[in-house]
Formats: C-alpha cells, sequence, structure tokens
C-alpha cells in the first residue's frame, strides 16, 4: 500500500513537472519525459507496468542529463544561486541548466528504482 502511494504521489509530481514546462523554451522534451515518468509511476502503482517503458524513459533521462550537465557543473563553480528561487537570465544560463539536470536526475532516480523493483518482482 504504502508504495502505490508513493507512486502517486511521485506521478502527481511529474505531472506538475510537466505542466510547468509549457512555457520554457524547449517545452516538448521535457513535457515527454516528466509525463512519461508520471505515466510509469501510474502504471506501476496499478501493477501494470513494463520493462520497455520503463527503459525508454532511463535512456531518456540519460540524454537530457548529458546535455545538461556542463550547466550544472558551472553552477557548482560559479554560482551561489538558489537553484530554485534564483532568476534565470542570458548572463547566467546555468540556472536553467541545473534545474533541467536535477529533474531529469529525479526522473532517472525515480525510474531506476521503479525498475529495480520490476526486475527483482519478475525474477521471484
Amino acid at each position: 500500500m504504502i508504495f502505490k502511494i508513493v507512486s502517486l504521489l511521485l506521478a502527481a509530481y511529474f505531472i506538475f513537472a510537466g505542466a510547468v514546462q509549457y512555457n520554457d523554451p524547449d517545452p516538448l522534451h521535457w513535457m515527454l519525459l516528466y509525463f512519461t515518468s508520471s505515466l510509469a509511476c501510474i502504471l506501476a502503482a496499478l501493477d501494470k507496468d513494463k520493462l520497455p517503458l520503463l527503459y525508454a524513459i532511463i535512456g531518456m533521462a540519460g540524454i537530457e542529463i548529458a546535455a545538461t550537465i556542463d550547466g550544472f557543473l558551472d553552477w557548482l563553480r560559479t554560482g551561489n544561486e538558489n537553484l530554485i528561487t534564483a532568476k534565470m537570465t542570458d548572463e547566467k544560463p546555468y540556472i536553467e541548466l541545473g534545474r533541467e539536470f536535477l529533474g531529469a536526475l529525479i526522473s532517472l532516480v525515480v525510474i531506476t528504482w521503479l525498475w529495480y523493483r520490476k526486475r527483482t518482482k519478475n525474477s521471484k
């Protein structure tokens, strides 16, 4: 029961994360990542999750992490701003990239957890 509740809370988070991407300069791939992550959480809560979907999302999150890691590392080196509250500017692209990196990382961690759980459950 706790797994279902956590999965549904994570699904709600990913729906919110996808919904706020509408005004982003590059919304489509982020919305796709977050909404498919939400779908995976809902399917897992219903015990209808499928490994191919989880693999696809892991790949999508990995690509986003690879595309944004330089900005995240720049933020670690030069930024002392809070990534959540800092204003995004052209002079500080690492703010947006850092946020995107962390969002993709959250998706990767959650979907890897679902993958591990599904894989372990299938091997029993």
